[in-house]
């Protein structure tokens, strides 16, 4: 009975529903549930006409992952998944007057695009499923460019074309002569910003809708989702993408963009920066604070450390800008969370952490922020406490007062952290994005629902906000210039601008910059330095403190939506529903040859399906072999039932059973340990003659420029259940890295004994083949680096070469008969992306002189393919989403 109980606490899923959504949330998520469906449904028909979408029934699944706000659409599976933490409008100032109005038409529009048929197409997708839905075959620009301009289009003050940062970044772009091509916006090499095509495909959508109208835009994806042949676009564009655009638009796509360039450049011909620039040091930088005449601010820059593998660097820098200097205060494992602030010669700064969170996306674990403080001249250091914290500041020196999320509600609660005390101080139907306090006085941004933030004071003793300043746009980074006067920068009119005033009088705002971007600010005497925006990244740059009288203009207030008079029926469901979406998404017939004579051929059918929430995975093909009249069943199952048990199902009705077991004890993203993984692996194979039970353990250590990895398996075999042989084996492997150099040194060492397996297990030392040994070591050490930066491509044929790496390695093994085996060499690896990026290919050659002095060549191939779903980027608070895939293990290098 005790079993039952908890299989069925696991069905803990609730859904509501219309007739075009279904929404799957866990217990106490209904609020959540129902302002997505609420908007969902408001904004449908808009979303339907804009791409010409089919009236289908859609899942939406609700997920908790901390304090990340993001969201992803899946086309394959049919299926939007929503986070439930709105955004904050942090450094990016990104107009986002309701969370879920933002993500929900965001993510419907790319599931309304991307399973767009019609003709053939259409017919074969109903029979046969998503795979023959052949708007997926689009490059990255025109799914999400199409999505950011829809998001766009609700207010004119909400989504990512209206806040500011992606003309500013194009018009940076026309400053500096380096006008986006296609060729970069379709492969995204590694470069600053992330998310080009978000940027880049947002714009040009926007430009093709301004010149041309959006109503084209259904035109083309009915046109280009009815040809058959459309998937060989991802070779050949001029076959099908091109086609579809010349028919709609009379050009093709390259010249589409050659005439974007154009406007682009007229649009922005006197684009200029304000201030001097001061350092050249490209990537991400935000968060500018002083302390005394020193400032600091926070830089997240990746290094490419092989083919397709780059490491995420985080450091909380300190620069003198008398020196013009830069020094590495602190390095960090995870994302800062936060703004930095400084309180009498201490630093207080949060990074994101792991919790338990109810989600499947990241195995029910989700981001939280652990706040620290250290001196900057003594260096003592402290974690204070973890907290879902949004924003906070330091208002004397033994209060923190820190921000909130409200739960399963909107608006925000303020604490106070008091002698290693917390308490609850205030909470209100206000979304807070920013505080900051001087003594008793205490500012906040913070806006309503439908609202950007606007400024406020916050009455401590009366527990009230009192408006200072509003604007239908975003303000936000708020810094004390004197005790009665602000700062803080606005997106007024859709730039990013220093602005202040009195607060006796808050009517006369005067502007410290007019031009140009600033993402945040500090004066030292008369000086202001502010992170402004170069086209290879964000560097700090230094203007006279000479404040100008700003008048704003009277913009007209957005228009929210009418729920009220809005006529919504939403009904309750069932586990049923969730049931339901497990039915086969893609239904594929097979016709193949078992043999190289082609005598004998299998026909039947491949079934991929699961269900909406990502519990269960499962691959099936079904066949028949038609010379020996003999079923072929092989079944395939990835489940997060359990979570975060992780476990896979393989099945094959010849010779082959295996289950496969993970349970993450420990996961962490702080230095240190940060992972502790039990494992254990079944297998039944040899014509189900042996049986082996594989129990071990993985153990991993991480620091912001190493990593230390340990994993240990034990397989066992054993008469008394019915395996054909008895058996034990020791499998050993650790695996050190290196940051150094500007590229990564590697050492891999595998340990095992295994004399009683019949089948011996093989010796892998480059420049060597065939050596087979029950009992050896194994030790390889290798070193990594970029060569040479190559960046070209072709749009048709599709295809770009990126960056050329060399790397040098030596291997040694060591057999049961204790002979030696080494050899050194190098190999050169080049990165090769096709089908709009989302093929990667990784050709390596080299040599290898081995111990007798032979030379032998060595190749390999690594196929990288992207993840058919569509996770969003630009979303996290600072947090790189691509960390956090806990289910595939905490690994600090980020797959590009």
């Amino acid at each position: 009975m005790s079993v039952f109980l908890c299989i069925f606490a696991w069905l803990d899923w609730r859904t509501i529903k219309t007739e075009n959504f279904t929404v799957i949330y866990k217990p106490d998520y209904e609020y959540e549930a129902i302002q997505a469906l609420k908007n969902l449904e408001y904004y449908r028909e808009y979303v339907l006409k804009l791409t010409g979408g089919e009236r289908k029934t859609r899942p939406v699944v609700i997920e908790d992952v901390g304090t990340l706000s993001n969201g992803f659409a899946n086309p394959f599976f049919n299926n939007i998944h929503i986070f439930t933490y709105p955004a904050k409008s942090d450094w990016y100032l990104e107009g986002i007057e309701d969370w879920y109005r933002n993500v929900s038409v965001h993510e419907y529009t790319h599931l309304a695009h991307m399973t767009k048929t019609a003709g053939i197409p259409a017919l074969f997708a109903d029979l046969f499923g998503s795979v023959f839905q052949f708007n997926m075959y689009s490059p990255g620009w025109l799914i999400e460019g199409l999505a950011v301009y829809s998001e766009s289009q609700i207010s004119p003050y909400e989504g990512r074309l209206n806040d500011g940062f992606f003309d500013s970044y194009i018009g940076t772009r026309i400053y500096e002569k380096r006008t986006p091509t296609i060729i970069e916006v379709t492969n995204e090499p590694l470069s600053f910003p992330y998310g080009k095509i978000y940027l880049y495909g947002g714009e040009f959508l926007n430009f093709l809708a301004v010149n041309y109208g959006a109503e084209r835009f259904s035109e083309f994806f009915t046109l280009y989702g009815s040809y058959p042949w459309a998937p060989i676009s991802v070779i050949f564009p001029c076959l099908g993408l091109d086609l579809a655009c010349k028919k709609v638009y009379g050009r093709s796509f390259p010249k589409l963009f050659k005439d974007w360039q154009k406007y682009e450049g007229e649009r922005f011909s006197i684009w200029h920066s304000e201030g001097m620039k001061m350092t050249n040091s490209n990537w991400y930088k935000s968060s500018l604070v002083k302390n005394d005449n020193r400032l600091y601010f926070v830089k997240e820059m990746p290094i490419k450390i092989d083919c397709f593998r780059s490491r995420n660097l985080i450091t909380i820098i300190e620069y003198d800008p008398k020196t013009n200097k830069e020094k590495n205060l602190i390095r960090l494992n995870s994302s800062v969370t936060t703004k930095l602030r400084i309180h009498r010669g201490n630093l207080y700064y949060t990074t994101a952490e792991l919790r338990r969170a109810p989600n499947v996306f990241y195995n029910n674990y989700g981001i939280t922020s652990v706040l620290q403080k250290r001196n900057l001249e003594g260096g003592e250091y402290r974690i204070l406490f973890s907290d879902d914290i949004r924003t906070f500041c330091v208002p004397n020196d033994s209060t923190i007062l820190y921000v909130k999320n409200r739960r399963h509600n909107y608006g925000s609660e303020i604490w106070q952290f008091v002698n290693g005390a917390r308490e609850e101080i205030w909470e209100g139907e206000y979304l807070i994005d920013d505080i900051q306090a001087q003594d008793e006085l205490i500012i906040v941004s913070a806006g309503g629902p439908f609202e950007n933030p606007d400024l406020y004071r916050f009455d401590i003793k009366k527990k009230t906000l009192e408006p200072i300043l509003k604007s239908p746009w975003v303000l936000g980074n708020i810094d004390f210039i004197k005790e009665d006067e602000i700062a803080f920068i606005a997106n007024f009119g859709g730039q990013h601008c220093i602005y202040g005033l009195h607060l006796t009088s808050p009517d006369s705002i005067y502007a410290f910059t007019r031009e140009g971007f600033a993402n945040s600010f500090t004066f030292i005497n008369d000086t202001l330095y502010f992170i402004g925006l170069s086209s290879s990244g964000f560097e700090i740059y230094k203007a006279k403190n000479n404040p100008q009288v700003f008048s704003p203009l009277n913009w007209k207030w957005s228009v929210p939506p009418d729920f009220e008079n809005y006529s919504l029926k939403i009904n309750p469901g069932n586990y049923f529903d969730i049931i339901k979406t497990l039915l086969p998404c893609s239904r594929i017939p097979v016709l193949m040859p078992l043999d190289t004579t082609f005598t004998s051929w299998a026909y039947g059918a491949f079934f991929l399906g699961g269900d909406a929430t990502g519990e269960n995975t499962y691959g099936t093909f079904l066949a028949c072999d038609q010379l020996h009249r003999m079923p072929i069943i092989k079944f395939l199952l990835e489940s997060y039932f359990f979570a975060p048990l992780y476990y896979s199902f393989l099945y094959d009705n010849k010779n082959y059973i295996n289950l496969s077991l993970f349970y993450p004890v420990l996961l962490r993203l702080g230095s240190g340990i940060s992972r502790l993984l039990l494992l254990n692996d079944f297998q039944i194979y040899d014509n189900y003659n042996r049986k082996e039970i594989s129990p071990g353990l993985n153990i991993a250590y991480r620091f912001p420029l190493a990593t230390f990895e340990f994993t240990g398996t034990i397989p066992l075999e054993r008469k008394l259940w019915k395996s054909s042989i008895s058996r034990s084996g020791y499998y050993t492997r650790a695996i050190l890295t290196q940051v150094a150099l500007g590229g990564e040194v590697r050492i891999n060492s595998l340990c095992y004994l295994d004399q009683e397996n019949p089948d011996t297990p093989a010796i892998s030392i480059r420049g060597y083949k065939g050596i087979r040994s029950s009992k050896a070591i194994i030790f390889n050490l290798e070193y990594s680096h970029k060569l040479l930066s190559i960046r070209w491509g072709m749009w048709n044929p599709n295809f770009y070469f990126e960056d050329l790496f060399w790397n040098i390695f030596f291997d040694l093994g060591i057999d049961e008969a204790k002979r030696e085996y080494y050899s050194t060499g190098f190999l050169l690896g080049l990165e090769i992306k096709t089908a709009f990026g989302f093929i990667r290919l990784a050709p390596q050659i080299g040599l290898a002189l081995t111990k007798e002095n032979r030379v032998a060549m060595v190749a390999d191939l690594i196929l990288i393919p992207r993840h058919y779903a569509w996770p969003e980027n630009g979303r996290g608070n600072g947090i790189c989403a691509a960390q956090y895939k806990i289910h595939q293990g905490s690994s600090p290098e980020t797959p590009e």
